[in-house]
């Protein structure tokens, strides 16, 4: 499911409708080369300030159920464990939280590391005494689902 929210447009006079999510995404820097969004600044907080030396990343996806191509400048990400699912968003040169679903084939291999931590750290909130076998089980179900 696409969420979407409105948003008035520079000239004041119309509504632009803005995708928060996007699928079969991936993410490039300046020279055009693949890189994870890891690579952006964690946001860790609300209130807290990005700044600093960072690289130009853009966000290249799909939103609207394939009727929206996504390219935007992002400049940090975050994760979000509280929901049934680990939920991994980056935010905009304009501001705006856009959460990531699932990935482009090609750069599943990319972020691979970071989703498997990101699923390791979800499963191990819900039950912190969790066995090893069942985490990675777990977690393998997860990217499973994910990536598929």
């Amino acid at each position: 499911m696409i969420v979407k929210v409105k948003k008035m447009s520079s000239s004041g006079d119309e509504d632009e409708t803005l995708p928060l999510s996007v699928s079969n995404y991936h993410f490039v820097d300046e020279k055009d080369e693949l890189v994870s969004f890891s690579v952006l600044p964690i946001q860790w907080g609300v209130t807290e300030k990005i700044g600093g030396d960072k690289p130009q990343v853009f966000l290249n996806g799909i939103a609207d159920n394939g009727l929206q191509q996504v390219f935007k400048q992002v400049k940090a990400w975050r994760f979000d464990l509280s929901d049934v699912k680990p939920e991994i968003s980056v935010l905009s040169k304009e501001n705006d939280w856009i959460i990531l679903q699932k990935p482009r084939k090609s750069f599943e291999d990319v972020v691979r590391s970071v989703l498997i931590v990101v699923n390791c750290l979800h499963v191990i909130k819900r039950n912190p005494y969790t066995s090893g076998k069942y985490l990675w089980s777990e977690v393998f179900r997860c990217l499973l689902h994910l990536c598929t």
